[in-house]
């Protein structure tokens, strides 16, 4: 067989096993992503109010964010609520505060059962218009 036949065949084979594999591969990937297993369930946020940008703050124009740190009951309840950082440091902290303390959340379920979630971190940034 000559070589020239030889690379024809080899191109034939490798475009029939590409048209063949890309349907695998699509399978694949869609299996990667797949749905939850319906026994589990993320953590979900249901309700809860958007920060309230302290209006003197937002009438001199003055942008900051806190990250703040917090648990999730099994019941769907926030506790714990603590800032972890802020930049301006204190100036939005009472606002992030009262806002994820608002916060209701659809309890994570795993394997079947409602589970607390601890140590969430959130960032929540105050930004003018």
């Amino acid at each position: 067989m000559s070589v020239g036949l030889f690379k024809d065949r080899l191109a034939v084979h490798i475009r029939r096993l590409a048209k063949l594999s890309l349907p695998l591969c699509v399978l694949g990937l869609l299996n990667a992503c797949a749905v939850q297993p319906p026994d589990s369930r993320p953590l979900q946020l249901v309700s809860g109010s958007a920060p309230i940008y302290p209006s003197e703050l937002k009438s001199r124009g003055t942008e900051g964010e806190v990250t703040v740190q917090y648990d999730v009951t099994a019941q769907g309840e926030v506790i714990n609520v603590r800032v972890i950082a802020s930049d301006p440091p204190g100036l939005f902290d009472d606002a992030a505060l009262i806002a994820v303390r608002t916060w209701v959340f659809r309890p994570q379920i795993r394997a079947g059962r409602v589970e607390p979630v601890i140590d969430i971190t959130s960032k929540l940034a105050f930004q003018t218009p």
